[in-house]
């Protein structure tokens, strides 16, 4: 009976206790902008702790010079019009607002005539006759440290830092003093034992024993370990003590050695897909690695191993060994090849090539022609350039993709062909609408007296998701030449949530007898945690744009990256 009575005593009683909690409104007026901004913000955070109204007109007014303080305002009337607990309105009169009419800025200490320490000083957001922000002279202040600490200056404090306001005549005289310390350098590198040989831990050091200490580079010496693959933990950490020598201390967890991959999905190219797939990582002490990987679909299989050996530079360079069988069943022919490759690549932030020698044995047939058979031995060399900000999906960026390959009797193959490709994906985001602008061109050409002697792996085709949407993946082919371009206009409706509509133009043909073909349509794309996923519709269109005769519209599901 009691419990039920204080359960009828709390509900009949909370919209009290809820109202008593209410913050008050503000209403201030005479300020705006960051200024009205920092106001709100010190009146929220302080109502959160106990009721403006309780507290004393000389102190709300303190709150109130606290906030504006820091903007230059050090001479302001405040008027406190209401002061309830529903509300309260203040009117603020800043004043006449602080500048500085004096900076000076000195550096002392070992490194007093550091080209770059020198640098950031000059430029330090502080100027005779700017506004006195409080911000402003913290950053800069800050900014002095960060470039000190990165180029090894890791005791460097301020012996001075002060700024003198006169209110009377609205000035400000700053000083500073910067104390660089000394200079500190690398010391020893001690990793955890792992099963990676030293030798090859090494070759990931970014600096050398006696460098100048900087942590910009125990920064990159973290993550070229992390990026190694070899490692599911990584925890450099430099021993700063009042010694000038910095001797580092490398914490690895290593992977496990064996790892196995499943997945399946659908797309409109290749139907239900599935794959699986292993990876040894490392196969030895050397730091060597190997993947095999089968993937299976209506349209592609293949099975195909792996063995990478690190470069001198294991951070850019790598050669790998590479088999490969592959299944081909398109619209414009059907292949079954064996393919072994032997492989250098050397990779930096924005720029990747790869040279390779590659033997192939493939029997193929296009639609409508004979069975073939090619042995040949070809080298090849391909280039990416990109600017991407995240593997998954970049709102602007670009990648663009040159291939070059040949092969002759000279390199013991019944055919000569040379050929030459162009891939290049850009999309541009216009931030205040949300609206991504992509565009895709594909140009290519290959010289060669038979075209249908070509193997099917190696043709240039169009058709599918990734270029000529409403046409079947790969049914366009093949020829000599080639020629794409395709531009979507992508309008974000919610968070991750974007409207597509685009248009594609291309064809595969001879030098002569060129048929454009065309498409348009429209979809939904969700940018999600693994990618963009797109769902849309595409139409054949004749370049009237008018439905092409006999076409139907074509779903369209494609996921993954588009850059």
């Amino acid at each position: 009976m009691n419990k039920l009575v204080y359960l009828i005593f709390f509900i009949v009683c909370f919209p009290l206790f809820a109202a008593s909690t209410t913050p008050a409104s503000l209403d201030i007026k005479g300020v705006t902008g960051k200024v009205l901004a920092n106001v709100e913000k010190r009146l929220n955070e302080l109502q959160e702790i106990k009721p403006l109204d309780e507290l004393s007109l000389d102190d709300l007014r303190t709150q109130v010079m606290k906030a504006i303080e820091p903007f230059g305002y050090f001479k302001a009337d405040i008027d406190i019009k209401t002061l309830d607990k529903k509300r309260v309105s203040i009117f603020i009169n800043p004043g006449n607002q602080i500048h500085i009419t004096s900076l000076r800025v000195e550096l002392i200490g070992e490194g007093a005539k550091n080209p770059l320490i020198l640098k950031t000083v000059k430029q330090i957001p502080l100027h005779v006759d700017d506004p006195l922000f409080t911000e402003t002279y913290n950053q800069a202040k800050q900014n002095i440290i960060n470039t000190a600490e990165n180029l090894g200056y890791l005791h460097g404090s301020f012996k001075k830092a002060e700024i003198l306001v006169d209110e009377n005549v609205n000035t400000a005289a700053i000083t500073l003093i910067f104390d660089t310390g000394p200079l500190y350098y690398f010391g020893q590198i001690q990793f955890d034992p792992t099963n990676i040989n030293p030798d090859l831990l090494h070759r990931f050091v970014p600096f050398k024993h006696g460098q100048p200490y900087s942590t910009d580079e125990i920064l990159k010496f973290n993550n070229y370990l992390s990026a190694s693959g070899y490692f599911s933990s990584v925890l450099v950490k430099p021993q700063i003590t009042d010694s000038q020598t910095v001797p580092v201390l490398v914490h690895l967890q290593p992977v496990h050695k064996y790892t196995y991959t499943v997945g399946a999905g659908y797309g409109t190219d290749t139907g239900v897909r599935g794959r699986a797939g292993l990876n040894i990582i490392p196969v030895n002490k050397y730091g060597h690695k190997f993947n095999a990987l089968a993937q299976g679909s209506f349209t592609q299989n293949a099975f195909q191993a792996q063995y990478i050996v690190p470069g001198k530079n294991p951070i850019s360079d790598q050669y790998s060994l590479t088999g490969n069988f592959s299944n081909l069943n398109y619209t414009s022919g059907y292949s079954n090849a064996f393919l072994i490759s032997l492989a250098q690549q050397h990779k930096v932030k924005s720029f990747k090539r790869v040279l390779s020698l590659n033997s192939l044995y493939e029997g193929f047939h296009y639609t409508l022609q004979t069975n073939n058979y090619q042995h040949m031995l070809y080298p090849k060399a391909a280039f990416s350039f990109n600017k991407t900000a995240d593997a998954l999906f970049t709102p602007s960026g670009y990648n663009i993709t040159l291939n070059g390959l040949g092969a002759g009797h000279f390199t013991i193959s019944k055919i000569n062909f040379v050929q030459a490709s162009l891939d290049a994906k850009a999309a541009y985001m216009i931030e205040p609408w949300r609206l991504r602008l992509y565009g895709h061109t594909i140009q290519g050409f290959t010289a060669t007296s038979n075209i249908n002697q070509l193997p099917l792996s190696l043709a240039l085709l169009l058709g599918g998701t990734d270029n000529l949407k409403a046409y079947s993946f790969n049914s366009i082919g093949p020829g000599r030449i080639i020629t794409y371009t395709g531009f979507e206009i992508q309008k974000e409706i919610k968070k991750n949530w974007y409207l597509v509509g685009f248009a594609d133009s291309g064809d595969v043909y001879n030098p002569i007898a060129r048929a454009m073909k065309y498409d348009a349509g429209g979809g939904l794309m969700w940018v999600s945690p693994i990618g963009p996923i797109k769902v849309g519709v595409a139409q054949p269109i004749t370049n009237r744009l008018q439905r092409v005769d006999g076409s139907s519209p074509r779903l369209v599901v494609s996921m993954g990256p588009d850059l």
